[in-house]
């Protein structure tokens, strides 16, 4: 209102305005990232917003929320000025998102973007290879290898191994087995003469690892191995049987080719004797109703292209004695007479 000498003059009204700060809440957080995760915890951090409103920020309040809950849980009781925190005390296999608000004197802004789910676990990484192959056996066709697992799983169980193979004058590897639980594969369908490398991939659930270092070159041929014989002392003792039984003594052996089999006694012949069975690993000899002529050395020889091995295996058979012969009578006087004879 106007006023002078004469009076007051008539009021001028203005609009209604409201008494505000000339600021506002700042613009949401930009370019939330979830980094460092574990079983326990995860690291966050975000950009700065566009606009803080006209007033300084004076920080950053975190929420996080569970797979299928409902309620978003404030992670810090005070404002954070840092673009990073970490968020602890989780449950491992839950999964978790992440949202973040700036605030000035103003007041909270709208949240930024929602994180993506992630789950709480320790970080998985690929394994580390296997040990080198070795060749464990081998044939015409086929080879044999085995190793060890790898040094580091990279955080998660193996779950299998990958075995790869080719032809030492050949650049490019063929996969022979995937998902492989053991730790020893024979591969098979191999042409006979060629020469074989051989290496092992680890996986886990992440995926495969570097390949091992390739094993030893081996040729698909027939393996050699002089013949021995797989029996312990207590073989080798004497066997003692009584007259009338029957017996068997049987031998475990080896040797690579297959050696052939030869059973022998002094003034014995033992195909008709006896009875012999042999396999490729172990060879049996049995006599039915044993006498005293079944006593002695029998001798089992065992030969192949590498070599020969023979071993001895002593039998006493028990018997009541026989009447003795060729009695003699010397040196004969009225009182007396010697006698000689024979058992």
């Amino acid at each position: 209102m106007g006023v002078n000498k004469y009076g007051v003059g008539e009021p001028l009204e203005s609009n209604a305005i409201k008494a505000l700060d000339p600021f506002t809440v700042p613009s949401p957080p930009k370019s939330l990232e979830i980094t460092s995760v574990t079983k326990e915890s995860m690291t966050l951090c975000w950009a700065r917003p566009d606009s803080d409103g006209g007033n300084e920020i004076s920080g950053y309040v975190i929420e996080r929320r569970e797979k299928n809950s409902l309620r978003w849980i404030r992670i810090n009781k005070k404002p954070v000025y840092d673009l990073r925190i970490k968020s602890s005390g989780l449950r491992e296999g839950c999964e978790y998102e992440y949202r973040v608000y700036a605030e000035n004197a103003a007041g909270l802004s709208l949240p930024s973007d929602t994180s993506p789910l992630i789950k709480a676990e320790d970080p998985v990484f690929l394994p580390s290879p296997p040990s080198r192959p070795k060749i464990m056996d081998y044939t015409r066709t086929h080879i044999t290898i085995g190793w060890t697992k790898p040094l580091f799983d990279g955080g998660a169980p193996i779950v299998g191994y990958t075995v790869e193979y080719k032809l030492t004058s050949e650049t490019d590897w063929s996969t022979a087995i995937q998902s492989l639980r053991g730790t020893e594969y024979t591969i098979m369908g191999l042409t006979p003469g060629a020469e074989y490398v051989f290496r092992v991939r680890s996986v886990n659930k992440v995926g495969a690892s570097d390949p091992s270092d390739a094993s030893e070159p081996q040729v698909a041929k027939e393996r050699e191995e002089e013949p021995a014989f797989d029996i312990d002392n207590e073989m080798r003792k004497t066997l003692i049987v009584k007259a009338g039984e029957s017996f068997t003594m049987t031998v475990p052996f080896r040797g690579k080719p297959i050696p052939n089999v030869l059973w022998s006694k002094p003034d014995t012949d033992l195909r008709t004797r006896a009875n012999i069975d042999s396999s490729d690993n172990r060879t049996s000899l049995t006599i039915e109703k044993a006498t005293r002529n079944d006593s002695g050395k029998y001798t089992l020889t065992l030969q192949n292209i590498v070599n020969t091995a023979s071993l001895t295996l002593l039998v006493k058979v028990l018997d009541s004695p026989g009447p003795p012969s060729s009695i003699i009578v010397k040196d004969v006087t009225k009182e007396s007479a010697v006698l000689s004879w024979e058992a």
